[in-house]
């Protein structure tokens, strides 16, 4: 026969179950990074973009200015190359600014506090899968330059 405790005891392990209940950590997200606008430089050149994330479809515009004093030997023809690479190495695009007027092409030397200025669009396509990008600049024999930008909305880091 049991006591009233025993069966108060063993009524309440047969509604409990005989395992304890533990309790389980709800992850923490971290909102999506926010990047900085693109820049890079290597004296006599720094690099931009006009953004540092963009929506499939639309369009980032890449500038690369050389500033005096220095002499560049820039292509007449294809003077700024971008080429724009995926998170795997994978070329997206590529890309050259508009041929260069004689005074921006060739031998170029600028005085102390000139400068010549190359730009390339980058056209995005819409159906490009979102994520981070490298744009490599190239503006003939002066320092390759990279940037890194985002495409589409960056996830939460959980």
């Amino acid at each position: 026969m049991l006591t009233p405790r025993l069966a108060a005891l063993a009524l309440l392990l047969t509604a409990c179950g005989s395992e304890a209940a533990v309790p389980t950590a709800t992850p923490t997200c971290r909102p999506a990074p926010t990047l900085a606008m693109p820049s890079a430089s290597a004296a006599p050149v720094v690099a931009t973009a006009n953004q540092a994330q963009v929506d499939p479809g639309s369009t980032v515009t890449f500038t690369e200015t050389a500033s005096g004093p220095a002499t560049l030997e820039v292509d007449c023809s294809q003077p700024l190359q971008v080429v724009v690479t995926d998170g795997t190495g994978l070329s997206v695009y590529s890309g050259y600014s508009a041929a260069a007027p004689s005074t921006a092409c060739e031998e170029v030397t600028l005085a102390d506090g000139a400068s010549a200025t190359y730009q390339v669009t980058w056209p995005v396509e819409a159906s490009i899968p979102g994520g981070t990008y490298t744009a490599t600049l190239t503006l003939g024999d002066a320092p390759e330059l990279t940037l890194t930008l985002a495409v589409g909305t960056l996830p939460d880091e959980c």
